[in-house]
């Protein structure tokens, strides 16, 4: 099944918003309070499965900001089947043949588009919506698609904490019920842990943990946590060690470590760690007094492979909601959990809410994929970072300016071009990348067109020989004059405007049918910002193909051999 988009209506602040799919890794960003959390919380609530999660919270759809009810509050997710799961669907429903609904469930195959509704202010009911099929039929497509949804997983940074002891109700050894709220989750935890253990000679009719806590022989409890732990620094340690000998800078924990699960009164464990790094003399911690870095590594390694609501060594298919992650890590081990994201992501649908610029960094983000959420009086409004307006919230959108400077190193030395800002620097780069522009020649970006005199000053003085690239327009024409002022009549040959035709810009290198083809491949109403997702796009050919056809253009073709004469 592959989920293509969600949309949340009348969700707490939210009136209604769309959120694409198209990328598997999509950041959102905005400040405090604009809505990002309830974003990621409405999708959790469209899985059944996550009902129990923090008591429901997630389910409480009422708009807080309002003093009137809620009464059509839904969130609804457009999925394509596989062929295989479309055949598993008809065979499942077995109807006749000859019905209106086999000819009708005959025609779907893997384009065909289903929009599964779940209206969490009608009982959190589930509805298909199918014209052409009877009702018995619709509700038993409706269950399937139910059933058949990516799990989702929820991961709270700030919240979502190894709690110091796992605790069970005296009952449970008999009755086998869970607790509600926060609690469950690493109870459920705990029994798919003994669950994988696969042990022998325990009661097979009950659940394998309330089976091991009717043992009597300690020696035997013993020998079955000593499995247990096996099998967890099989699966958790085993993948610490192997990011640690990659290079990964998460935490600066040893990989001499042991897991151990404690289990001294029969309804209380506890997660520990047994550090061996100091000339093998072992040393015992719980798992929060580590670091921040192996904290955060052993809750989301935990969850991710003793996830009770799958089974394999891997997740795939899955729908990752992320809330801050990584918040209290320092900035190297943000790093190291962006390239984990990215990992995840490569089977799997990974959302997440940030404020850290780490988290945004080009080389791993599609500047696409990033959406802004942003609250207006007491509606919570999401949008792409491509339809964003230069007036919108300079603080929502600092994270991301911050991470696309990140990989700038200004190096003056040699033949050196000046640009007026950052958009100038990608085409020009994407340029010189398909081989139209000199190696050896370095932009630099600079923050407007007259904002560049300390830039000059550093050309002038470390530079073998430097340009200044200027839009023919009021400001550029200010900034030459200013310039010239400024450092004198000699400075004059360096300055070279786009064209000579007045009100040049840089967009007008490009055409009318460029400038559609950049918005359409990039979903993105600006050309500007479709640029800049040109520059960091991973679709190489499309990249290639659009700056080969746009180097043919008279006017690019003039201010290439004027840079490549530097």
């Amino acid at each position: 099944m592959d989920v293509k988009h969600f949309s949340i209506k009348n969700y707490r602040a939210i009136k209604e918003i769309d959120i694409s799919l198209r990328y598997s890794l999509i950041p959102i960003i905005g400040i405090n309070e604009s809505g990002k959390t309830s974003i990621l919380q409405a999708i959790l609530a469209f899985d059944f499965r996550r009902d129990k999660y923090n008591k429901g919270e997630h389910l409480e759809y009422q708009n807080k900001y309002s003093t009137v009810d809620t009464t059509d509050s839904s969130v609804s997710a457009t999925l394509n089947l596989t062929q295989q799961e479309i055949e598993s669907l008809i065979a499942g429903i077995n109807i006749n043949t000859d019905s209106e609904d086999y000819n009708t469930l005959s025609k779907f195959n893997n384009k065909t588009q289903f929009i599964l509704i779940r209206e969490l202010s009608n009982n959190n009911e589930y509805k298909y919506i199918n014209n052409d099929l009877t009702e018995q039929t619709t509700n038993k497509v409706t269950r399937f698609l139910k059933n058949k949804f990516p799990f989702v997983l929820y991961f709270d940074d700030f919240t979502d904490r190894v709690p110091q002891s796992i605790e069970f109700k005296d009952t449970y050894a008999t009755d086998g019920k869970l607790t509600k709220g926060r609690k469950r989750e690493w109870q459920e935890i705990i029994e798919e842990v003994f669950k994988r253990s696969n042990q022998e000679n325990l009661n097979k009719t009950q659940k394998p943990l309330q089976a091991y806590m009717s043992v009597d022989n300690e020696d035997r409890k013993t020998d079955i946590l000593s499995d247990i732990q096996s099998i967890l620094n099989d699966v958790i340690i085993s993948e610490w060690k192997n990011l640690k000998n990659t290079g990964g800078n998460l935490a600066d924990d040893s990989t001499n470590l042991e897991l151990i699960l404690e289990n001294k009164s029969n309804s209380v464990f506890k997660f520990k760690v047994k550090d061996k790094s100091n000339s093998n003399k072992s040393r015992t911690f719980s798992i929060n007094s580590r670091s921040k870095g192996f904290q955060w590594f052993f809750n989301y390694m935990v969850k991710l492979k003793f996830n009770p609501n799958y089974s394999g060594d891997t997740l795939e298919n899955a729908l990752f909601l992320l809330d801050e992650p990584g918040s209290y890590l320092h900035s190297s081990a943000q790093i190291e959990l962006l390239k984990e994201l990215k990992k995840v992501s490569n089977n799997n649908q990974v959302i997440f809410c940030t404020h850290s610029q780490f988290l945004l960094d080009p080389k791993t983000i599609e500047l696409g994929s990033i959406r802004i959420a942003e609250k207006t009086g007491s509606e919570v409004k999401s949008f792409n970072f491509g339809d964003c307006k230069a007036k919108r919230d300079k603080g929502a959108l600092t994270p991301i300016y911050q991470a696309l400077n990140l990989n700038f190193a200004h190096d003056f030395m040699g033949d050196i071009v000046i640009l007026e800002g950052i958009t100038d620097f990608y085409l020009f780069e994407l340029l010189k990348k398909y081989k139209h522009i000199s190696q050896h020649i370095k932009f630099i970006p600079g923050a407007g067109a007259e904002n560049s005199s300390s830039l000059i000053s550093i050309a002038i003085a470390f530079a073998k020989n430097f340009l200044v690239l200027l839009d023919n327009d009021i400001d550029g024409k200010k900034a030459k004059i200013r310039y010239t002022e400024y450092f004198g009549d000699s400075i004059k040959n360096n300055i070279h405007f786009y064209n000579t035709k007045n009100s040049f810009k840089l967009e007008s290198f490009l055409n009318a049918e460029n400038k559609r083809q950049l918005k359409l491949m990039f979903n993105c109403k600006d050309v500007k910002k479709s640029l800049s997702f040109l520059y960091y796009s991973k679709k190489n050919k499309e990249q290639k193909q659009f700056i080969q056809s746009i180097a043919k253009n008279d006017s690019l073709v003039l201010i290439i051999k004027v840079i490549n004469q530097i």
